[in-house]
Formats: structure tokens, sequence, C-alpha cells
């Protein structure tokens, strides 16, 4: 392994029960617990203040801008929003030396909600944890979320799955029955393989199982699926000739 990639490797795997979905400006994301990223960074460097922290440079509070309701002669001012915003320096130690990222964190603290306009105390301490969570993934933390692959349901399930055995109780236990159900997932796919009407759709179960059984590590389970489908492509081709 990479020197230069050490903490990246320990950090870029996300923690499934720490994130939950939100919407943000009309996106969908996965929102991260900035309290699980502090405790994964004690893991990486130790206590707070001693292995790691960070110092405000700058708060501020942004003008935005007027918002109106109504129209024409009825059109009036609700007043202008409002951003909060802070910049900090993020430092750590590693094997002795201290390293440092400077980090922005941005939260509205007025806004215009479908009932009117709104101010959110909470804001600066918002900005404040976002900044320390943008300067972690810098350095790799929860780069997975970062990179998009939560978009990716099969990645989130397969992460999943190697989580649980790592967090259960019983491993044993757990292992066993994830493999059992990848017996029984490979016994439907090569089910719904035998009962495809066309190539193409022959094709298309054979390309989501592999890619999940991938994910999931399992090279065994996709060349069970890959040999399969060569099984049945020839005839159907043949028929589709």
């Amino acid at each position: 392994m990479s020197t230069n990639m050490r903490i990246w490797s320990q950090v870029d795997k996300t923690d499934t029960r720490f994130t939950k979905d939100a919407k943000v400006g009309g996106q969908q994301i996965t929102s991260l617990n900035g309290t699980a990223m502090i405790m994964k960074a004690t893991e990486v460097f130790g206590p707070a203040g001693i292995g790691f922290g960070w110092k405000v440079l700058e708060e501020r509070f942004d003008p935005g801008v007027e918002v109106f309701i109504g129209e024409g002669d009825k059109r009036s001012s609700l007043g202008c929003t409002s951003n909060h915003t802070v910049r900090i320096a993020f430092w750590f130690v590693l094997d002795g030396q201290r390293g440092e990222i400077e980090s922005y964190g941005c939260t509205n603290y007025i806004y215009k909600a479908s009932y009117g306009m709104l101010t959110d105390g909470e804001a600066p301490k918002k900005s404040l944890t976002d900044a320390i969570k943008k300067a972690l993934s810098s350095l790799g933390f929860s780069a997975d979320v970062f990179l998009g692959m939560f978009d990716d349901r099969d990645y989130v399930q397969a992460l999943q799955e190697e989580q649980a055995v790592e967090q259960a109780v019983d491993k044993e236990a757990e292992i066993a029955k994830q493999q059992q159900d990848r017996l029984d997932y490979i016994k439907s796919v090569i089910d719904t393989m035998q009962g495809a009407k066309t190539p193409h759709e022959l094709k298309k179960i054979h390309d989501v199982a592999v890619r999940q059984l991938t994910l999931r590590k399992d090279e065994k389970g996709a060349a069970r699926i890959s040999l399969e489908w060569k099984k049945l492509s020839e005839p159907k081709q043949e028929t589709a000739a």
C-alpha cells in the first residue's frame, strides 16, 4: 500500500448506520453524520484537541437576495436572505508531523420557506460541522460518498453486508446467513435466465447479476452466472436467427 494512501484507505468506506438520505437545493444527497466522522478521526489520530482539531479563522454573515411576494401593485418585499460562512484551519498529527487543511462551511441563515422567511439559529454550528466534514473529506474520510458511490444501490448493499459481518455479535451465524442468501440469489437469477424470452433479455439479466456479485467480490458466483448464460445464449441466438 502506498504511504500516500495510508489514511485514505483506512477511512474511505462509510459506515451506513451513520448516513441518511436528504434533499438539499432540490438534489437528493447522502447526508453524513458529523459526530461519526469525528469518531473515525479519533480512531485514526487520537482524541480531538490532541491528535487533531481546528481553529476558526473567519466567520461572517453574507447577504443574499431580496425576496418578494405577490404581483404588480400587490408585490411587497419579505426582506433579504442571508448565509453564514465560516473558514477554519483543520489540523492533525501523523507520525509526529503536523498537517493543516483550510476549509469552508456554509449554511442558510435567513431563507424563504413555503410559509415565509425563517432564521436558523443553529447556522453557525452547522457551518462549523460542514467545514470540519469537508476538511476530513480531503483526507479521504467517507470518500465513497463524495465520489458518488452511494448513488449505486448495489454498492451500498454490498457495503451493508460487509459491515453486518464486522458488527455482528455472532459473526459465523451472519456469514452463514449471507452465504445462504447468496445461494438463493444465484438460483433465482438462473431460474429467471431460463425463462428469458429473447437473447437481449437474457443478456440483461446476466449483466445485472454479474455486476452485483462482482461488487460483493463473489467471483465464483459471477462465473456461475456467466456459465449459465453461455449455455442458454447459443440456442436462443439460433432461434432468433
